[in-house]
């Protein structure tokens, strides 16, 4: 390998799962050195895009140790027998110990997480990045803001123009406000704003909309997406935030009724996707595959497994081969066959951990209207 040119060397490198990759580095420091080039991450993304590879990131909390385990699950094809391929399993031994994680989000390679840090007075959310491949832990300064209670909620990914990566952070808290001789209990939101390679968090204070308070999953058009609802009408919206010019922007929605507490935003099939929970006791996936397009919303499929909680189902990934990959009950993975109706739960292995799978946003490019 040392012999060959280096674009060659990046490009048998780039074909290589991630848990592979992680390996190479170790084995001399030509191989680390070539790892760390800067245009190696688009290659390699590029290459499992087309293939449609996956890499899976397991969050598992532990009761019975100090700090939690990640592991990357890699998948290199989809065969027919889900069982073939899913027994890649690493441990990332992510640098923070004796924490548990409240929040991890996966983006190229980079997991942000953060945890609750009290001092009996206030609780202070840390955050931190952790590049996976080169075994680098950056420490995010503290949060300008500061309340005794409040709820969190973060979103990070990256613009394919700007090449930033930016964290998010919701922060919400309860306002009392005196009006016509009443008190009166209102939430408000602030925004805060973090760019990789910079040293301040930035306030932002034009949010015209309430966010539902959990994660940000799907990440278009260098944009990332909530749930949530207009401060005036309280009616339900899918809401952007677009990470190059820092604004909020209103989504159309699909032609549907939807609850933020039984709906979630994620990406499937490199589209903009919602599901819904119906009242037959079913789960509708809806895909915007022209994005910013109301029109061009279309329910794919509807999954209804008679072997399933439905409740505890959570849609992860669309895979080439038109099967769904789902997560159950922070416990096990299944491949839903949308045409079949059927299930067939993944093996594993002696994977003995109760485990949520991270959520990968891919800056993905659609469309604009």
């Amino acid at each position: 390998m040392d012999s060959l040119p280096p674009e060659i060397s990046l490009n048998i490198f780039s074909r290589l799962p991630f848990v592979s990759l992680i390996y190479c580095k170790r084995v001399s420091k030509s191989w680390n050195a070539l790892l760390k080039h800067p245009h190696f991450p688009y290659l390699q993304k590029a290459f499992h895009d087309f293939q449609n590879n996956l890499c899976l990131i397991l969050h598992c909390p532990s009761t019975c140790s100090p700090h939690d385990h990640i592991f990357i699950v890699n998948s290199c094809s989809h065969p027919s027998d889900p069982d073939e391929h899913w027994k890649d399993i690493m441990d990332i031994n992510v640098p923070l110990q004796n924490h548990k994680f409240n929040t991890i989000v996966n983006c190229n390679g980079l997991l942000f997480l953060s945890y609750i840090e009290s001092d009996n007075i206030m609780m202070h959310n840390k955050g931190f990045v952790y590049n996976i491949l080169a075994a680098k832990l950056t420490n995010l300064p503290n949060s300008p803001t500061f309340f005794k209670e409040f709820k969190v909620a973060y979103g990070f990914g990256f613009h394919p123009r700007t090449k930033e990566y930016k964290v998010v952070r919701l922060v919400e808290q309860e306002c009392v406000s005196y009006d016509f001789g009443r008190f009166k209990l209102s939430l408000d939101q602030t925004i805060e704003v973090f760019t990789l390679g910079t040293y301040a968090w930035r306030t932002k204070r034009n949010n015209p909309f309430l966010l539902q308070m959990q994660p940000s999953e799907a990440l278009v058009n260098g944009a990332l997406h909530w749930l949530g609802q207009a401060k005036v009408s309280h009616s339900q919206l899918i809401i952007s935030f677009n990470l190059e010019d820092e604004g909020f922007y209103q989504i159309p929605s699909p032609n549907c009724r939807f609850d933020m507490l039984q709906s979630h935003l994620l990406l499937l099939g490199g589209c903009l996707s919602l599901t819904v929970h119906t009242d037959k006791n079913n789960i509708d996936i809806w895909l915007m595959k022209n994005y910013g397009i109301q029109g061009s919303w279309t329910k794919e499929f509807t999954i209804n497994s008679k072997s399933l909680s439905l409740g505890s189902i959570r849609p992860l990934f669309l895979l080439s081969n038109g099967k769904v990959l789902i997560e159950y009950a922070k416990q096990s993975l299944f491949l839903y066959d949308t045409n079949k109706k059927m299930t067939k739960k993944i093996n594993l292995g002696d994977f003995p951990y109760h485990f949520q799978a991270v959520p990968h946003v891919k800056p993905i490019n659609s469309v604009r209207p």
